[in-house]
């Protein structure tokens, strides 16, 4: 009943962009308000004197690249570091390993005295996968195995509070400013996680790196996008995965160079300092400033970048655009029934798709933690270079549902592959990750297309929220193995099935105009929609 009044809104929202409203600039020479040969919108001022792609873009991008990948030793780094070894119950602390008496059970978590079994108080671990981790130092097995869980968890939570604290601090505080915090949390948190001396103070720093490399992660995302030439940001979009795959594999060369979780911490951190010179060699976001009504501060960064690629400064001003457009929230997409049904959909998809992300990479540090966790890298690059190529070949909703049911079905089979048949069992959980990382790569690109202009940031913002749940479930998930070795499997494929089975509900939006009312939206799939 009130989809029609939104839709007004919405268009109006659009046409009302069109009000311009001159604002005066001293650069070079004063300009006269409502003069519009001395003023241009900030689109063409940005095509004319920092371009499609030059040294500035290439020097750009090396510098949030790194930001993304980054991101992976924030994430990551605690499934080398917090390793859990094979063990069993000593009576001395001298006592070495035992691999016959680890594979006893009962020997594991209690210690036989003439058929009698006393409680456990210390382990001996085995050190030739990794030398010393922190669930070795802080005795973090038998009845005290589940704080490991738990401690994946609220690391997980980690994801949501900093995507809500920095997705705020950068659009109050600004990009570059809000990047270099993110990534100053990231090292200083990875320092000060390598001097724990308790696990709790350890899964406390877990939380704070997952946080800033998030940070540092999304800011960046969005810092690419507001700096690139339009033609090229589906292209940027995809390739702003591949980063984070290689921040993945660098993580796993370091740990398996540095065995012992304290020089570990130290090791990933130390490239991460190069953050605090960021406000000095980091041009801000026009975009921003221009939303901010900083524009002469917009202009000098226009200028860093147009005397980087050798193009002529912009000698007119910004045109300052009407701010009185209404901006629409959750309220319609629930209103709105296509809009809802879409909602609905994409948000289960995220959930699994992040389930399934993080839950197969912590069931690759099973029975071999270096081979699993580097081919579940491997596979992810693979995947997103691939995806690259293939979105705008055979369009958004194939690759989503197809990649999704691929992924499921591989999950259920390396479930059902005996433990014992380790390399059966690791191909088909290498297929399942690569399938959803290439779910990964393109639900951004398809989320944003599928809603409009008006009500696009809060889809996207939905969705991104909701998919952090599948993160926090994924360590209760993973730790399922204990109960059945083939359940964490079983649950991860038959989400990632239901997902992909009814994403074929959803409409292609390969290429289709980007829509901007709900009405454009609503038409996505049908015959009369404009294409590009």
């Amino acid at each position: 009943m009130g989809t029609g009044n939104s839709s007004d809104d919405c268009r109006k929202e659009v046409e009302g962009k069109e009000n311009v409203n001159t604002v005066l600039f001293q650069d070079p020479a004063p300009v006269k308000v409502n003069d519009p040969n001395k003023t241009k919108d900030l689109d063409t001022i940005l095509a004319e004197s920092v371009g499609k792609f030059g040294w500035f873009q290439v020097w750009l991008l090396a510098i949030l690249f790194f930001c993304q990948a980054t991101f992976a030793t924030g994430v990551y780094t605690s499934v080398f570091s917090d390793y859990t070894p094979r063990h069993h119950c000593v009576g001395d602390q001298e006592e070495a390993f035992n691999l016959t008496k680890w594979e006893e059970e009962s020997e594991r978590c209690g210690l036989l005295s003439d058929d009698n079994v006393t409680e456990c108080s210390m382990w001996a671990f085995d050190k030739s996968v990794i030398h010393e981790s922190a669930s070795s130092e802080f005795g973090i097995v038998c009845d005290k195995a589940f704080l490991k869980t738990l401690s994946g968890t609220l690391k997980m939570s980690g994801l949501l509070v900093g995507s809500f604290v920095f997705g705020w601090m950068s659009d109050v505080f600004g990009r570059v400013l809000s990047l270099t915090l993110a990534g100053v949390l990231l090292f200083i948190s990875q320092i000060l996680a390598g001097f724990s001396t308790n696990y709790i103070m350890f899964s406390v720093m877990n939380i704070f790196m997952a946080a800033g490399g998030i940070g540092s992660y999304l800011i960046s995302f969005v810092l690419l996008f507001e700096w690139i030439s339009p033609e090229y940001r589906t292209t940027a979009s995809a390739s702003a995965q591949v980063p984070f795959a290689l921040g993945f594999l660098y993580t796993v060369l370091i740990a398996w160079t540095v065995s012992s979780w304290q020089p570990l911490q130290f090791a990933l951190a130390a490239p991460n300092i190069v953050f605090i010179v960021f406000p000095f060699i980091l041009p801000e976001s026009p975009r921003w400033l221009v939303s901010q009504k900083k524009y002469q501060k917009a202009m000098k960064s226009i200028r860093f970048a147009a005397k980087s690629n050798k193009l002529p400064a912009p000698e007119e001003g910004i045109e300052e655009k009407s701010d009185s457009c209404e901006s629409f929230g959750i309220g319609v997409l629930l209103a709105h029934p296509v809009l809802r049904y879409r909602l609905l959909i994409m948000s289960f998809n995220w959930i699994v798709v992040t389930l399934c992300f993080y839950g197969l990479i912590l069931n690759s540090a099973g029975q071999d933690l270096f081979i699993g966790m580097s081919s579940s890298a491997a596979v992810e690059l693979l995947a997103y270079i691939l995806t690259i190529f293939l979105m705008d070949i055979f369009g958004r909703r194939p690759i989503l549902t197809i990649c999704q049911i691929v992924s499921g079905c591989c999950c259920v089979c390396a479930g059902f592959t005996p433990q014992d048949f380790f390399w059966i069992r690791l191909f088909f959980s290498s297929i399942g990750k690569m399938g959803a990382s290439a779910v990964f790569s393109v639900i951004f690109i398809y989320t944003s297309e599928l809603f409009p202009t008006c009500v696009r940031n809060s889809s996207m913002g939905l969705c991104s929220t909701v998919a952090r749940i599948g993160a926090m479930l994924a360590p209760s998930i993973a730790s399922l193995d204990s109960v059945l070795p083939m359940l964490p499997f079983l649950v991860m494929g038959g989400a990632a099935i239901t997902a992909g089975c009814i994403s074929f509900a959803l409409p292609e939006t390969r290429g289709t105009k980007l829509p901007e009312t709900l009405e454009q939206a609503e038409a996505i799939g049908k015959e009369n929609h404009e294409k590009k």
